[in-house]
């Protein structure tokens, strides 16, 4: 008998998301191409997690990077703790770039015992654990750049900084810009994950409602100004009205089944 295999449910919306960031300097290559993965050096990393919560949404949105008191084994542990409390992680090309260079610096500094990082690096291409945006969004074939896909959609991306710049900024110690760069790449990753999982499932409340939250809660943090762009970005300045339509609808759907509840009692009462 054929053993059939369970597939991933690629349409199912996850409860738990990090999106996550890393920005790296190499030694520059005589030819002027890119460096080969395994000669980068993890310098800050951006996380931006959400939670859903019975239909409400949280988010904790942060950013290291290696300068004074923090080392590269701080990096490396932050982001093992952060991909160990969620149901999916999703990056841009993190299969091919970020996970790898997580993954031998994680060994570099010794730290063996990282299984969140371990299982990351090492997840299936076509399953669900690892949702790698330029994967997805190119059907595994030719990919293109985080910048033209969230310009296509409405988000914003590479505002300031591009990652051509870190190597410069980091020589002259302009740790809070990288700070703010890879913040902003790892939001804009979590938006396209939004959007990408509302597509998936043919949802436009999964991309609405999320948005619509993210917006909130950068207004109302103080330490987050510097994402401010995000929220009269055109995909947000869609999804927020969409998303106070439906939270009307979904309120007056439970006052009309409290008041149909309380006058069934009623009834049952005086029969």
């Amino acid at each position: 008998m054929r053993a059939s295999l369970r597939q991933p449910d690629h349409a199912r919306a996850p409860s738990a998301v990090l999106a996550y960031d890393l920005e790296t300097v190499a030694p520059p290559m005589p030819d002027g191409s890119f460096p080969p993965w395994p000669t980068h050096l993890p310098v800050a990393a951006g996380f931006a997690e959400a939670r859903r919560h019975g239909g409400e949404w949280a988010f904790d949105i942060a950013a290291l990077v290696v300068a004074g008191d923090t080392q590269e084994a701080d990096l490396i542990r932050e982001a093992d703790r952060r991909m160990a409390g969620t149901d999916v992680v999703t990056s841009y090309n993190g299969r091919q770039f970020d996970a790898l260079v997580l993954r031998l610096a994680a060994q570099r500094n010794r730290l063996w015992n990282l299984k969140a990082i371990a299982d990351h690096a090492a997840a299936n291409r076509f399953g669900g654990e690892h949702a790698d945006l330029a994967d997805l969004y190119s059907s595994h074939g030719r990919k293109v750049g985080l910048a033209a896909l969230c310009d296509a959609i409405g988000i914003p991306a590479k505002t300031d900084v591009s990652g051509g710049d870190v190597a410069a900024l980091w020589e002259a110690g302009e740790a809070e810009r990288i700070r703010t760069y890879v913040c902003e790449d790892a939001v804009a990753t979590l938006c396209l994950h939004f959007a990408w999982t509302a597509s998936r499932a043919a949802d436009e409340a999964l991309v609405t409602q999320p948005m619509a939250a993210l917006a909130r809660h950068l207004e109302r943090t103080p330490d987050l100004a510097h994402l401010s762009a995000f929220v009269d970005c055109a995909l947000i300045r869609w999804c927020r009205p969409r998303a106070l339509h439906a939270d009307i609808a979904a309120a007056l759907d439970r006052v009309t089944a409290k008041l149909k509840r309380e006058e069934d009692e009623r009834a049952f009462a005086t029969a």
